[in-house]
């Protein structure tokens, strides 16, 4: 099958990445990973940018790998990221109107798109019905409840719906830069069970009964997805 122009290996991202000096491109195994391999990996993927128009045959930028090549430096440069199951989305200031999203297929390759923040939007609650549900009426009055342990316990064996959403949340300027500092790292996984929203803390191992709109807040500021945008979507 012939890969798209803007879908990638990652040997290709890297080659790519080098002509602005990027060396690690977040969510991507580590360059080392295939420089071990040989130089055959980065001569194969150096043919391939040739193929898909991205270089010339002397090895030099077309207009489309100059486009790429400054999606790819956007990315790199993100002080955040965020990860909803098989997408990596890397942001510019806030007030940007557009997020960078970087998508990871099952045969380990890759594509990179701008999106606007409007269209992600519509895409998440296209794809994941939990953003959508219709909070009991009990919600109103809490924003999030621990379970109890024999809840937990059930939990445990529960087996969730297939759309379930895998929330992970990285901001690279916060130190110490380990899973258990909060402020830098966190991941939830988000599901349903008898019409109850429950959302899973796996570094804490902590269970909670949410509110629709404890998530939904969560979500849409990590996401830094204007108020009112949300709303005119909701």
């Amino acid at each position: 099958m012939k890969l798209s122009t803007y879908t990638f290996t990652a040997p290709e991202l890297y080659l790519i990445a080098a002509a602005f000096g990027g060396n690690v491109l977040f969510g991507l195994p580590a360059k080392e990973i295939y420089q071990l391999k040989g130089g055959e990996v980065f001569k194969e993927a150096y043919e391939r940018l040739i193929e898909k128009k991205i270089l010339t045959e002397e090895g030099k930028l077309t207009e489309t790998g100059t486009v790429i090549i400054r999606t790819v430096e956007l990315y790199y440069k993100s002080e955040k990221y965020v990860r909803i199951n098989n997408l990596m989305f890397a942001f510019r200031d806030k007030k940007h109107d557009e997020l960078i999203v970087l998508i990871e297929f099952e045969d380990h390759h890759y594509e990179l798109r701008v999106i606007s923040k409007a269209l992600v939007l519509r895409l998440l609650t296209e794809t994941f019905p939990v953003m959508l549900r219709e909070p009991e009426e009990k919600e109103k009055t809490f924003l999030k409840e621990e379970l109890s342990h024999r809840e937990k316990r059930e939990m445990e064996t529960f087996e969730p719906e297939p759309m379930l959403m895998n929330l992970e949340f990285f901001h690279l300027k916060e130190e110490p830069q380990d899973e258990n500092n909060a402020a830098y790292y966190q991941q939830w996984l988000v599901f349903t069970k008898d019409e109850k929203l429950i959302m899973v803390d796996t570094v804490q191992q902590k269970y909670y009964h949410a509110s629709q709109y404890w998530f939904l807040k969560i979500l849409f500021d990590e996401l830094d997805f204007p108020y009112k945008e949300v709303k005119a979507n909701g």
